[in-house]
């Protein structure tokens, strides 16, 4: 049967290499052993952002999947679950959670002084755990092992790409019949296959790389060709976490789910924290309204990581249906006026964990966090003593302890006079003092002469008084006295606070004995605060409950853009219809049985395909007249419903998508070797080679970056890939101003293509151009003949003689009329300017003063010159 983890269903093979595996002579059962090995290598970083790569050795194929914000135990224990490794790598730098986690009872085997127990049993686990150190997860290192990979593909020509600075050419490819890329065009490859940003799951493929290196060079000698064919990677393919949406980081940056900025407090910026808040987003609109801390980490995961389970979308939207009906208005508020004290129990239970002294030696320890919640502590008391102080009547024999300390004051008086009694006459100043680190110390002024005390005790050796220290003004030593009363009562202040602390670890542990049920409990708190969020949102933002089934569809009747909403007066719903592919009657992906949900249901009976419907919906028309917006506001209601929030439209039936690819925003930064048209077409390559029946794919003008020419060509081929995949096409929407594109009948009318524009009103009439246009927002069936470019530049500021000068051109190129022979003709005006100018210059030249000859107009040549040039 086969291995049911859970990559991505994908177009066929990625990435290819062309050679079949020949293998090394081995008997059958080593052959068989290597082939059902499944190598995994993890990596949890900062907040809990986890990557993952793993190789399959009997697909020869290496898997990466985008790295995962926030997390933790749970996306671990989900990529073990269904990935099923033979092997996993870890590196040292992980937390002991993880680590406890992937090997339990490890420490307990490394401290135990039973030689059985503490034997490392190799069968105890159903996977070998390999620690690894840190640098072979380092992600350069791991990015250049992925480029020295000879993988092709079997798509399109082989392209040789080289610019200055490359590296030099890796010679000659007796596959090909030509030289190798350099390591620029092989990034470049590299980048269209997977998600090179993801630098932790890049490294994790380095890890993994660095495995079976070491398994060849354990399993053969130098120089033995055999290596090549073990371990070897034919393809590498990205893959998702099961039962949830893939989504990248264009996804979230174009679509505007998780948008983080700068924090405005100065003190909020830096290592210590993340330095960001949330921005404008469609997660910043409920993340106010999650009132705990797991509450809000809880609402953002879900926001991270749109859930794909039909069982799980319908019981948030079905918690959601319930809290928002009137009869419920009353708890819902008492709720979440609740909730705002709640804290976070399992950051309690790390405190609790740590000890009082967890803060850092910052001083709050004690007056702050979990420990102020505990009311056997004196706080007051505690905070002006700089140690903990527990309160009187928690324990009887501190009180007693503490009653013998305080004490200690009555008890010094006493034994100054018995102390003075032994002492010559004329002496003051004398004290008996108690500190904590030295005992009882007998304190007496210091003779300015000789530096000593004025008295330094009995001569006899019983009684001897020993020098312990001195200060300007007086001298400390140690009596027999004092020694006796350090063997009764020297210790008191240290069986106080050690009593105290004593008493601190007992609360604590009896706290941490129900640590797993108060987590539990936390957990629950946080994941109704979660569902609150999302109830007052829609409440808030008058949003709909989505209906939600397995059919291969968008319907969206009215709906909004629920960021731009916010942001104008009044805004025009539209609606949007779209089926993808049927899966060529396969179940298209989705395995999980349908879920009947009590009550109300979210999910929709499956109806009959309509395969004459359009998968692709391709926009036309103005600037500025919201094509972009259209095609985002759609993709958040698809985002949204599978998040189990309700979304920004009047109804919206959607079918569940597996993912949604965006080229919609350009991601720039000066660390890529990339241009901006190169981000763009890396974006399409992997729209292209991931998108499956179940996707949703967002194209926003793409080839604007390039020759106009070659951006038609390429913008007609990607539309034309998609509608040509039949059975498996994903459902598209685009937009371009490429008109040539169907003037020209280069993408063919079908059923499965529709056309749509944004409506305007034009005035001819109006004098400026800036007013010939109004745009309605209203969307229409159909495409639009113009996009009324020079509409919008009048309308942003751009001068008049620049726009009269572009429509003139525009209307010469309409008319077929060669634009570089019309622009390099002159009018009347500029040939008679010409004319004058040459008669002038071939006068002067003519008439020019020659000094050799005893011209005398010599010294009048400016006046000359003057008179040549006035006008006549």
């Amino acid at each position: 049967m086969p291995r049911p983890w859970s990559r991505v269903p994908a177009a066929p093979t990625i990435i290819s290499s062309s050679p079949t595996p020949r293998g090394r002579p081995q008997n059958d059962a080593e052959n068989q052993d290597e082939l059902d090995e499944v190598i995994m290598a993890i990596d949890v970083k900062s907040r809990g952002a986890v990557g993952c790569s793993y190789y399959v050795a009997r697909e020869e194929k290496l898997y990466v999947m985008e790295d995962v914000k926030l997390g933790g135990l749970e996306v671990i224990d989900t990529l073990k679950i269904h990935v099923e490794p033979t092997v996993i790598i870890v590196s040292t730098r992980v937390d002991e959670d993880i680590d406890e986690y992937l090997d339990p009872g490890r420490k307990v085997r490394e401290t135990s002084t039973d030689e059985r127990s503490a034997k490392d049993d190799p069968f105890r686990l159903p996977y070998i755990l390999e620690v690894r150190p840190s640098p072979e997860f380092n992600y350069e290192a791991a990015k250049q092992k992925l480029l020295n990979l000879d993988i092709r593909s079997q798509r399109g020509p082989e392209i040789l790409f080289i610019t200055p600075g490359d590296d030099a050419i890796d010679g000659y490819d007796d596959s090909t019949g030509g030289a190798r890329p350099g390591r620029r065009g092989r990034l470049l490859s590299l980048s269209s296959w997977i998600d090179i940003d993801s630098r932790i799951t890049v490294g994790c493929a380095g890890a993994v790389l660095t495995y079976l290196q070491r398994r060849k060079a354990a399993g053969f000698l130098p120089g033995d060709e055999a290596a090549n064919e073990a371990f070897r990677i034919a393809t590498i393919e990205m893959f998702s976490l099961k039962g949830f949406m893939f989504v990248n980081a264009d996804t979230l940056s174009s679509l505007q789910v998780i948008e983080s900025e700068s924090h405005p407090n100065s003190h909020n910026q830096g290592p210590a924290t993340s330095g960001s808040k949330e921005g404008l987003s469609v997660y910043g609109l409920f993340h106010h309204l999650a009132r705990t801390p797991q509450g809000k980490q809880r609402l953002r995961k879900m926001f991270l990581r749109p859930s794909i389970k039909m069982s799980v979308i319908s019981e948030r939207l079905d918690a959601v249906s319930i809290l928002l009906r009137p009869d419920n208005a009353a708890p819902l508020d008492l709720l979440v006026k609740h909730l705002k004290r709640v804290k976070n129990i399992r950051t309690v239970m790390v405190q609790l964990r740590k000890g009082i002294t967890s803060s850092g030696g910052s001083g709050v320890g004690v007056n702050q966090g979990v420990w102020y919640n505990i009311q056997a502590v004196d706080f007051p008391a505690s905070a002006e003593e700089h140690r903990v102080i527990v309160k009187p009547g928690v324990d009887e024999e501190l009180d007693a302890t503490k009653h013998q300390y305080n004490g200690l004051g009555s008890l010094l008086s006493g034994v100054v006079k018995r102390v003075a009694e032994d002492m010559p006459g004329g002496i003051t100043g004398l004290n008996v003092i108690y500190f904590p680190q030295l005992g009882f110390l007998v304190l007496v002024p210091r003779d300015p002469v000789s530096g000593k005390g004025v008295y330094e005790g009995p001569i006899d050796d019983e009684n001897k008084w020993d020098y312990m220290f001195n200060t300007a003004e007086s001298v400390f030593y140690k009596s027999g006295m004092m020694r006796r009363l350090d063997e009764e009562f020297g210790d008191i202040f240290g069986l106080i606070c050690d009593r105290e602390i004593e008493i601190l670890l007992k609360i604590a542990q009896g706290i941490l004995e129900y640590e797993e049920l108060l987590n539990t409990c936390s957990d629950l708190c946080g994941e109704l605060d979660s569902l609150l969020a999302l109830a007052q949102g829609a409440k808030a933002y008058g949003l709909t409950r989505p209906r939600v089934s397995r059919d291969n569809i968008i319907q969206i009747m009215g709906g909004r853009h629920p960021l731009q909403a916010l942001t104008v007066p009044s805004y025009v719903a539209n609606d949007c219809y779209l089926v993808g592919g049927d899966g060529g009657g396969d179940d298209v992906g989705m395995p999980e049985p349908q879920y009947k949900s009590p009550g109300t249901s979210a999910v929709a009976p499956s109806s009959t395909w309509a395969p004459e419907s359009p998968s692709m919906l391709i926009m036309t028309g103005p600037n500025y007249s919201g094509k972009s917006v259209y095609l985002k506001q759609n993709a958040l209601v698809v985002y949204m419903a599978h998040v189990g929030c309700f979304v920004a439209a009047d109804s919206a039936h959607v079918g569940l998508t597996d993912k949604i690819l965006t080229r919609i925003a350009t991601r720039e930064s000066v660390s890529k070797v990339q241009s901006s048209f190169m981000i763009d077409l890396q974006q399409i390559a992997l729209a292209i080679n991931i998108a499956t029946v179940r996707s949703l794919v967002l194209i926003d003008e793409f080839g604007k970056g390039t020759d106009s020419c070659d951006g038609a060509g390429l913008a007609c081929g990607v539309f034309e890939y998609f509608l040509s995949l039949g059975d498996k096409r994903p459902k598209v929407l685009g937009a371009t101003h490429f008109h040539e594109i169907f003037e020209n009948g280069f993408l063919q009318p079908r059923p499965h293509l529709s056309f749509g524009h944004m409506e305007i009103r034009i005035d001819k009439e109006a004098e400026g151009v800036e007013n010939q246009i109004t745009y309605l927002y209203n969307f229409r069936d159909g495409r639009s003949i113009s996009s009324f470019g020079t509409a919008c530049a009048a309308m942003n500021g751009i001068d008049k003689v620049i726009v009269e000068r572009a429509n003139d051109l525009i209307l010469l190129s309409a008319k077929g009329e060669d634009l570089v022979a019309i622009c390099a003709q002159v009018t009347d005006g500029e040939v008679e300017d010409l004319e004058n100018a040459s008669n002038i210059a071939r006068q002067f030249l003519q008439d020019i003063p020659n000094p050799d000859e005893g011209d005398e107009r010599v010294g009048e040549v400016k006046d000359w010159l003057q008179s040549m040039l006035a006008p006549a």
